[in-house]
């Protein structure tokens, strides 16, 4: 009896699950959308995520772009909140930096600065304690040696101002020689970068990347933040799984400047939702993200419209560091020019994605390209957990859909 009432809870939350799916539109092909989508069910009946989106172009085919769960609360809240839809908003956490990486790039191949250029040269007031040696290449591959935010940064205040003062990064010292090391930074080289950006252009980074990418692509609301109107279309966060360890903690608080449980809470905020904060809040649609991977899959082109040169894209994603372990995570990483990169036997993107791109945002939101297979993904969620045993269950939903496209072929 004890194994029918288990059975029995399961086929009621499989049930309830399903009930929450929504799906948009989508032209599969031979790519088998059902079973990859099943896996990402199981993955929201683990409870890590009170919403999930999933959308896919394989070979210029629309072939999934669902979702399940709720815009506000956990689904064991009694108020769940709208259900969430291919239409909802969500934020891409730190997958932002491969789109403020790419306003970069258009920039160079504009000639408006260099690769090699110093960026005390456009930030004088950084010309210190070992900091003039550090190139824009060593910015947007993590190997500028500053990965942290200083301690006792006020974090709330900058979020209230909708941006983070460059002037705060001015006393850090590189912890090795500018080029040698990767260590990721998760929101100090942005911000550098970003007001290296207004400086040159003239004009704020949420105007640039219009300009360049958003409006000639027909974007609508892929962008910083959000307008005021739109907060409430954008899936709220939740921390979720067991708690943090202590050392992955550490590690998110020095690289961050705030503990993981304030970062969640701030990232609902009304600030954080409507500023312009490169490394981490760009917002848009599941299909709007995956239609921006697209265009560099494409070489820089999308519908005919062309936003950047093929030589451009391909310099970003084929200039990497060697792999090496991660001065920040401690595990192997490699970077392009902005994006993560993939590889055969340790990937963020699924194994034997060599020569993949994209990027992985907190926790387990993941956007990526893939040429081999013809693939853009955009797989986002609201659940933020470090520490869970349904995290293997995200990782298998990524493998199958590595599975699914070479099937497909």
């Amino acid at each position: 009896m004890a194994f029918l009432d288990r059975f029995q809870r399961l086929v009621t939350r499989h049930e309830e699950a399903l009930s929450f799916v929504r799906v948009g539109d989508e032209d599969p092909g031979r790519f088998p959308s059902d079973e990859v989508w099943a896996d990402v069910v199981r993955l929201y009946e683990t409870g890590l995520h009170p919403a999930i989106a999933l959308c896919v172009l394989h070979r210029d085919r629309l072939v999934l772009n669902r979702t399940v769960g709720h815009l506000l609360n956990r689904p064991s809240d009694d108020d769940v909140g709208d259900v969430a839809t291919p239409d909802t908003l969500f934020s891409m956490f730190s997958a932002s930096k491969i789109v403020s990486a790419m306003v970069m790039h258009s920039m160079i191949e504009e000639g408006l600065l260099s690769l090699d250029d110093r960026m005390v040269e456009y930030l004088p007031e950084l010309a210190n304690r070992g900091k003039e040696a550090i190139l824009i290449r060593h910015l947007l591959n993590h190997t500028a040696g500053i990965p942290n935010m200083p301690a006792g940064l006020d974090f709330d205040a900058a979020i209230r101002a909708g941006k983070v003062d460059f002037r705060d990064l001015a006393g850090l010292r590189p912890k090795h020689e500018p080029g040698t090391v990767a260590a990721y930074a998760a929101i100090s080289n942005w911000v550098l970068l970003a007001e290296i950006i207004e400086r040159v252009t003239g004009h704020d980074l949420r105007t640039e990347l219009a300009r360049r990418f958003l409006d000639p692509l027909g974007f609508e609301h892929l962008s910083y933040g959000v307008r005021a109107d739109d907060v409430p279309r954008v899936a709220r966060h939740a921390m979720t799984g067991l708690p943090v360890p202590s050392i992955l903690s550490g590690v998110f608080e020095r690289s961050v400047g705030a503990p993981l449980e304030t970062a969640v809470r701030v990232s609902n905020s009304q600030k954080f939702l409507t500023g312009v904060l490169p490394s981490v809040n760009i917002t848009g649609t599941p299909l709007e993200m995956t239609r921006f991977m697209k265009m560099l899959l494409d070489g820089g082109t999308l519908d005919g419209n062309r936003v950047l040169r093929s030589a451009t894209v391909r310099r970003a994603v084929t200039e990497v560091t060697p792999r090496q372990f991660d001065g920040t995570f401690g595990f192997p990483m490699r970077y392009g020019l902005g994006p993560m990169m993939g590889g055969g036997r340790f990937s963020l993107f699924g194994l034997g994605t060599r020569g993949a791109f994209g990027h992985l945002g907190l926790s387990a939101v993941v956007v990526y390209a893939d040429p081999r297979r013809q693939l853009a993904v955009s797989f986002l969620n609201t659940g933020k957990t470090i520490a869970a045993p349904g995290m293997l269950q995200w990782a298998w939903c990524l493998q199958k859909i590595v599975q699914a496209a070479d099937r497909a072929r």
